[in-house]
């Protein structure tokens, strides 16, 4: 097993078995949220991609266009969190 070790007042002291068991309570704790940072990640890139989105099918609804593909990218970003990859997102396409 490898030696977990500490420095107090500039000497190297070995870790106890307690704060051993709390480095690693720690470390499963943030690798258990990492998950929840990705999606709040993404929810801050994807925000103003919503907010192109609205603008975009709006003004085309106003001027009687096709607003379906704007529709169909603005579902496709808003379940870009549902993803099962989260560290490998591909974004969608904006249509054109």
């Amino acid at each position: 097993m490898t030696k977990l070790y500490k420095q107090v007042d500039g000497i190297k002291v070995e870790l106890t078995s307690e704060e051993i068991a709390l480095k690693e309570k720690e470390e499963k704790e943030w690798e258990d949220e990492k998950p929840e940072r990705l999606k709040e990640s993404l929810r801050g890139k994807r925000e103003p991609l919503l907010l192109e989105a609205d603008y975009k099918i709006n003004t085309l609804l106003d001027s009687g266009g096709d607003a379906s593909a704007w529709r169909t990218y603005r579902q496709e970003l808003r379940d870009i969190t549902k993803a099962s990859d989260l560290d490998n997102i591909t974004w969608p396409t904006k249509p054109e």
